[in-house]
């Protein structure tokens, strides 16, 4: 990820887990799932960048800053992001949490942690934002 040229104007992460990635996979097969996950993560905005994480099944999407722009809104987005996933048979989990360090992994465990808080209480699909 470009972390350092973004740090700065950076202002919201959003982790997404895709759920049941293995079922799926065996469902559909590796190249099946893949494209459904790339049409689903469509974002519209220059005000966002996304990275694959870790494994393939879990992705980070920070939201920054543009001046001139209309502040993100990272639950909206989430909202509309989870339409798209559910639409193509891959639903996802998201959790979302401000940008509050220079240093990624600092940002990124609080929402890593919302979600896997979610999936260990056998919740999937949602959307839980620190704080909130």
């Amino acid at each position: 990820m470009i972390w350092p040229q973004i740090a700065d104007k950076a202002e919201w992460i959003i982790f997404l887990d895709v759920d049941e990635m293995h079922s799926l996979n065996g469902m559909h097969g590796y190249d099946a799932v893949d494209a459904k996950i790339k049409k689903s993560l469509t974002l519209r905005a220059t005000d966002y960048v996304a990275a694959q994480w870790q494994s393939g099944d879990e992705f980070l999407i920070c939201l920054t800053r543009n001046e001139g722009r209309t502040p993100s809104r990272p639950v909206a987005l989430c909202e509309r992001l989870s339409e798209e996933f559910t639409e193509n048979g891959v639903p996802a989990t998201f959790g979302i949490a401000p940008v509050t360090s220079k240093e990624l992994i600092e940002n990124v465990k609080p929402a890593y942690e919302l979600v896997r808080a979610e999936k260990a209480a056998n919740r999937r699909g949602r959307i839980t934002m620190a704080g909130g």
